[in-house]
């Protein structure tokens, strides 16, 4: 399938998510460290735009394998508490491990979803919105973009 997305698109255009391991929604799986490295080196000659490596764990050596493997622009997604809240500081302190690590970038999706000013409140090293995990998969808007911001917080 990403070959095929590859030549009709261009690789340039084309990125991966993959999820080693992510235990959420009752997954499981027993073969991450044979299954993900031969995926990732059969894909690295392809000239994709990146690789996005979702519950990332710097010191986990499957992780490592996978950034060896990988010659383009990584992406890494901190592990995180799953489905419980969010350490203080969003992720932040692991995001920083995984650039020490090798990751070209981050993402911090729970935390950015739930504090759409991220990047300013990190920086401010203000106190960051709880995710309302609650109001996903269904709804309306509630738990998307409801989520205040420090120059315009939530009405009283």
């Amino acid at each position: 399938m990403v070959r095929a997305v590859a030549a009709a698109v261009g690789p340039e255009r084309v990125g991966l998510r993959l999820s080693p391991g992510f235990p959420g929604q009752g997954m499981s799986e027993s073969d991450t460290d044979v299954l993900y490295p031969a995926l990732v080196e059969e894909l690295s000659g392809l000239g994709l735009a990146y690789l996005h490596l979702v519950w990332a764990k710097p010191d986990q050596p499957l992780y490592r394998r996978l950034r060896a493997a990988w010659p383009g622009a990584l992406i890494a997604n901190p592990a995180q508490p799953w489905p419980g809240p969010l350490p203080a500081d969003g992720g932040r302190r692991e995001a920083e491990r995984l650039l020490d690590a090798g990751a070209d970038l981050v993402s911090l999706g729970r935390a950015f979803l739930a504090n759409p000013d991220l990047p300013e409140r990190l920086a401010a090293g203000a106190a960051l919105n709880p995710v309302r995990i609650e109001h996903w998969y269904g709804g309306d808007h509630t738990g998307y973009t409801d989520y205040p911001t420090l120059r315009q917080p939530a009405p009283a």
